[in-house]
């Protein structure tokens, strides 16, 4: 009796959980799916091929460019992706276009989850491009990922492509075994989003021109996390502008239009970009790279002012053949700058408007911004040698050479490479110059033994620059 109670539980619970799962889609849910999709990659609406191209250079995530279709389909949902564009860099002369991401509309099966998920699937191949390169192709494509459209969850879609190749290409094409395209969204009360992109590449061949030479690289990785990101709020603002509708966007209308479109950024966010093993062969020289690192951020975003943070990370640094300076090259180095109180509203601004400042307006706004450079970390490192450098700078308009502050610098191994400059009759003139650099410094030695020069650095207001006490202005010919 009680085995079969027992049978009869099991039994109606596979029959219930194969009820739910085999379960008509409701109109109801494709609505609360297709609110999620739009919410997690908002659409510009219906533009032209211009105006959409005009808005790309403006908006800096991933956006749909038409709006998200959502029918039931069965025991699931067919999704009915409108494609989408991503922006990586804008145009840079002589390049007109951006670097974007591009990919076609395509259809998208989405299945219920427990919890009131959805799971979405495809593995059809979908031709994409990227600006100023070409389509890109792939042997294999698979979609994946779990959209919940419950308050304050988050959505993730992850796209793989396999063997894939840019074209068209003037000589031979780009390879990549792998590349990987996620992104996420987790929603906020107040209608803002936490945003982070993600793009994995693995097997990445470059080819130079005419043959000359080839860059493999075997893991890069770029990612990009904007907390606070309002990007229906932008992607209205951007579209406003490039529809060029004068009743919006003219005069002080323009000007407050490229405010809402900043503050719409929020007020932090950090990309790195890190590369593994690489290795670059041109005309018989070699470089290789074990490891390089590449970081960009910016906090306390203000319509006053901000904070920028840069680092560059490189280690395992070599070149063939060897040369005579081999020991003295650096094989590994840190440098990181932090700037504050930097105008980057207005760079912003003007820059998602489709103007770049000249030269003259963005050297005055620099100059009178009073920003702050600290050089938390320079550091350097080779066989036989190494340079550490810190300190701060601020720009300063009242100052004679326009900024003032204090630096350290310490060489290593300096005497080592003036010796092995003088032995060559090829570099006298760097020989003399380092030689120079070798006398303004405090000799010291270290605690392992290596010799090093330190130098303290002083920029003065009233225009002298000092090194270790001496001016060194003064030491400079008049005729130079």
């Amino acid at each position: 009796m009680r085995w079969s109670l027992c049978l009869a539980l099991g039994l109606g619970a596979l029959a219930a959980a194969a009820g739910q799962a085999c379960a008509q889609a409701t109109a109801e849910g494709a609505a609360k799916l297709q609110a999620a999709l739009e919410a997690w990659q908002p659409s510009v609406g219906k533009l032209s091929l211009d105006e959409l191209n005009d808005a790309t250079q403006r908006i800096p995530v991933p956006f749909s460019v038409s709006d998200w279709r959502v029918t039931p389909d069965g025991d699931g949902y067919r999704v009915e992706s409108p494609g989408f564009r991503w922006l990586l860099s804008q145009a840079v002369e002589p390049l007109q276009q951006p670097y974007a991401i591009s990919c076609d509309s395509e259809t998208l099966r989405a299945m219920p989850a427990p919890e009131g998920r959805f799971t979405l699937s495809s593995d059809r191949l979908l031709s994409c491009g990227l600006g100023n390169v070409g389509r890109i192709t792939a042997k294999s494509r698979h979609v994946s990922g779990t959209v919940d459209p419950s308050p304050g969850a988050s959505t993730e879609i992850t796209v793989t492509l396999d063997q894939a190749t840019f074209g068209p290409w003037e000589t031979r094409a780009p390879t990549i075994d792998r590349l990987v395209l996620t992104r996420t969204a987790r929603s906020r009360a107040d209608g803002r989003s936490d945003i982070a992109a993600r793009i994995a590449i693995s097997g990445l061949s470059l080819f130079f021109p005419d043959g000359t030479g080839t860059l493999t690289i075997d893991r890069v990785l770029f990612d990009c996390g904007m907390p606070g990101f309002d990007a229906r709020g932008l992607i209205r603002v951007a579209v406003a502008l490039a529809t060029d509708d004068d009743s919006h966007t003219a005069g002080a209308d323009s000007a407050a239009l490229q405010d809402r479109l900043v503050a719409a950024l929020g007020e932090a966010s950090t990309t790195t970009l890190t590369a593994g093993g690489l290795r670059a062969e041109r005309n018989g020289i070699a470089i290789k790279l074990a490891s390089l690192a590449f970081g960009l951020g910016y906090r306390n975003l203000a319509r006053d002012s901000g904070d920028v943070t840069v680092r560059l990370d490189a280690d395992g640094i070599a070149t063939e053949p060897a040369w005579a300076y081999d020991a003295w090259t650096p094989t590994a180095g840190t440098i990181q700058i932090s700037v504050e109180d930097f105008p980057i509203w207005q760079i912003f601004a003007a820059s998602f408007a489709g103007r770049q400042m000249d030269e003259t307006a963005e050297e005055r706004l620099l100059r009178e911004a009073r920003i702050r450079f600290l050089f938390d970390t320079v550091r350097l490192t080779a066989p036989e040698a190494g340079l550490d450098f810190g300190g701060a700078i601020s720009t300063n308009p009242d100052a004679i050479l326009g900024s003032a502050g204090a630096l350290k610098l310490r060489l290593t191994g300096i005497d080592g490479l003036v010796r092995a400059l003088q032995a060559d009759p090829k570099a006298s003139q760097a020989a003399a110059g380092l030689t120079m650099l070798q006398v303004l410094g405090r000799q010291t030695t270290l605690p392992d033994g290596q010799s090093a020069r330190d130098y303290e650095i002083v920029i003065d207001p009233s225009g002298k620059v000092l090194v270790n006490g001496a001016d060194v202005r003064a030491l400079v010919p008049k005729d130079l």
